[in-house]
């Protein structure tokens, strides 16, 4: 990739995970969340595998190791360090109440059962990029990938069907070939972008918005990590063209320093945003919403006020992580 590339990428990312942050605030109107859900999760998905290289990889062994060490071992760390912060510093009052041993299970198990599952994203990215190493490795004609992409819907519905029996997946693994076909996408973009350049100039961008907003109002609320994606045919063509129009969005505007600063922090803000910043936010903004009506006017503004926040605050961790504690996500120590 060039830097050129690599920018609007992370700007991508950066503006990926500032709607998830909005979409998790008990602020933002519903109407504004349903926009929201329609394509920023398969957004990170797809960026996944813009980036995704199998190439570089003489075998699937190194291959694993490589994504269990930059995914598994930052979510188990970043989980214990959430727990701790959680239990001794934000919630001390319930220090005798901590039960240890439910929380290694469900940070192991990680199977909807247990309220530790703010990183399943996680978990679905390495088992997803698991599948699209040997998608990718044996699929050399389009006719394979065509096969591929039928066995994944396939595979989605019927993780789907499972979810609502209720049958508890370990690592929300019913959720994996829906993850995997937004990354696979996204790897495909990747090898044909010079011939799909056309496809992303401004003129398209109005009618794909439009497109995505149609297609997922019709197909009301969708949260993938709750199995609601109603229909699988509008909820795949919403995502794909909000995927598209943010990619004809980012990819025609100058670079913006602050959105590639946090596109490069992705990981501490996903991680970290939900059950410390906004837990801190929620209860600072009850107050001054309460204290100040004359500003607060509409839920809109407060909303508006703590993603404001909630970016300062998840800026302000991903220091602290990145000079203080980089092992957490799986870096080493900057040398002078």
């Amino acid at each position: 990739m060039s830097s050129k590339r690599i920018k609007y990428i992370d700007m991508l990312k950066a503006f990926c995970i500032i709607l998830v942050i909005a979409g998790h605030m008990g602020y933002t109107p519903a109407k504004v969340k349903l926009l929201l859900y329609i394509f920023h999760i398969p957004l990170f998905f797809f960026l996944s595998g813009m980036t995704l290289n199998v190439a570089k990889y003489t075998s699937f062994f190194e291959f694993f190791v490589r994504k269990f060490k930059t995914i598994v071992i930052p979510c188990f760390l970043m989980n214990i360090s959430i727990f701790s912060i959680k239990s001794f510093i934000l919630q001390p009052q319930f220090i005798l109440k901590i039960d240890i041993i439910h929380f290694i299970k469900a940070m192991i198990v990680a199977d909807r059962m247990h309220i530790y599952y703010q990183l399943w994203f996680l978990n679905v990215l390495f088992l997803a990029e698991l599948v699209c190493y040997f998608a990718i490795k044996y699929s050399d004609t389009l006719y394979k990938y065509i096969i591929v992409y039928i066995v994944l819907i396939l595979s989605g519905s019927l993780g789907k069907k499972l979810y609502e029996m209720e049958f508890w997946l370990i690592w929300s693994f019913d959720l994996v070939p829906y993850a995997s076909i937004f990354i696979l996408s996204g790897y495909v973009l990747r090898k044909n972008l010079a011939t799909l350049q056309r496809y992303f100039r401004k003129v398209y961008f109005l009618p794909v918005t439009v497109v995505s907003i149609i297609c997922g109002v019709y197909n009301t609320r969708v949260d993938l990590y709750y199995q609601q994606i109603n229909s699988i045919s509008l909820y795949f063509i919403a995502a794909f063209f909000g995927i598209w129009a943010s990619f004809i969005l980012f990819k025609n505007i100058p670079n913006i320093p602050i959105l590639e600063r946090i596109g490069g922090n992705t990981l501490i803000y996903y991680a970290y945003h939900s059950p410390i910043v906004l837990y801190i936010l929620d209860i600072i903004m009850e107050q001054l919403a309460g204290k100040y009506t004359g500003i607060f006017v509409s839920n809109y503004i407060i909303a508006i006020v703590e993603l404001f926040l909630a970016i300062i605050l998840c800026e302000l961790i991903a220091k602290i992580i990145n000079n203080t504690f980089p092992f957490i996500i799986g870096k080493s120590f900057k040398t002078t």
